[in-house]
């Protein structure tokens, strides 16, 4: 389990970057209930894995991308953990980061992360692999979670049976960073439910889809570095995503209406090659693993402050805020939404129960 990290060190950690990184560059966790395939997959690694040697004189290449924005919370999160790497590791890992569609969308991305051409993917754990394990979509699933800090601790005290369910496909995760509330849109206003019938919205898993369709309107997936265009020509009448995701992407140019639904919340996992991690030595592996840990603390601090100053910032560029009468009706126009998911199978089914158990 993660250490906790103060405040204090937050706040230095964030200061010294601010002050020294180029462009090129938590809270505590209650502890998850472990699937019986999770705690096979602790023995098995226990059992066969060999601790690499200390400082074997090599220099490690640590490859890394994200398709969100260079500026957003999470590109500058990327690049503080990649200077923490380096500083860490004392030059015995190097690191490169690459943001946006520099190298194509986010499930190519992770699939190169799979393959071996990167050592480290930060996406969304629904649209990223979810394609291999789609119960990850629930991490997204609308009015579940309470509030933001509910939501970082338990993503994060899930991370463990996230491994146990992605062991098979070459991943290793550890560390999770929300990106705060999501709010919609759009074209035209939206104060009230019916508002919503007929919108043509953007989504970015089948989760959202659903959604859009329990609200009335019409939902397409759509790769995150598309959507700019798309609301510029009308393809769609709106997209949804916390205000500093929009903000980042400078969405409002194209859409003059946000309606502040909450609707909910989104994060981004460390995902790594897993054989690259495993063939570390064991110094470096933590060395990497408190890298992430404050690399979290940095985001939780970032992410936050963001999202205020960046709806203040739209704002100031016309956009018209607006707060929901009927959210009552939203949340109940979702509601059947979580049967309709547990029929989806077992693996759904106990995903959903360890959320539900960890929100008690």
């Amino acid at each position: 389990m993660k250490k906790t990290f103060l405040l204090t060190a937050a706040v230095l950690a964030a200061a010294t970057w601010l002050y020294g990184c180029s462009s090129n560059q938590s809270t505590a966790t209650t502890a998850a209930p472990q699937t019986e395939a999770a705690a096979e997959t602790t023995e098995a690694a226990k059992e066969t894995e060999a601790p690499a040697p200390a400082d074997d004189g090599k220099v490690y290449e640590l490859r890394t991308t994200t398709n969100q924005a260079q500026t957003g919370t999470i590109g500058q999160a990327l690049e503080f953990f990649c200077k923490t790497v380096e500083e860490k590791s004392g030059g015995r890992i190097k690191t490169t980061a690459n943001f946006g569609s520099e190298l194509g969308s986010q499930s190519e991305q992770v699939e190169m992360c799979q393959a071996g051409a990167l050592e480290l993917v930060l996406a969304a754990p629904g649209t990223g692999p979810g394609v291999w394990v789609p119960e990850l979509q629930m991490y997204e699933f609308p009015f579940l979670f309470d509030s933001n800090e509910q939501y970082r601790e338990i993503t994060r005290a899930m991370e463990d049976e996230v491994n146990a369910r992605l062991n098979s496909y070459g991943f290793y995760t550890y560390g999770t960073m929300s990106m705060g509330s999501r709010d919609m849109l759009t074209v035209a206003p939206v104060t009230k439910l019916e508002d919503m019938k007929g919108l043509k919205m953007r989504g970015p898993n089948a989760v959202y889809i659903s959604m859009f369709d329990s609200l009335g309107a019409s939902g397409t997936t759509m790769d995150w570095n598309e959507v700019y265009t798309a609301l510029q020509t009308k393809v769609m009448d709106g997209m949804e995503a916390s205000p500093s995701m929009i903000n980042s992407m400078k969405f409002q140019d194209n859409a003059k209406y946000l309606a502040l639904t909450n609707h909910c919340m989104a994060c981004i996992q460390f995902y790594f090659n897993d054989s690259w991690f495993k063939s570390l030595p064991e110094d470096l592996q933590q060395i990497i693993k408190d890298s992430v840990d404050e690399t979290e603390a940095f985001q939780d601090a970032l992410d936050d402050s963001d999202n205020e100053k960046a709806l203040e910032a739209m704002k100031a560029e016309g956009v018209t805020v607006t707060e929901l009468s009927d959210l009552d009706k939203w949340v109940e126009a979702c509601a059947p939404m979580l049967d309709e998911y547990r029929q989806k199978g077992d693996n759904w089914n106990t995903f959903i129960d360890m959320i539900i158990e960890l929100k008690k």
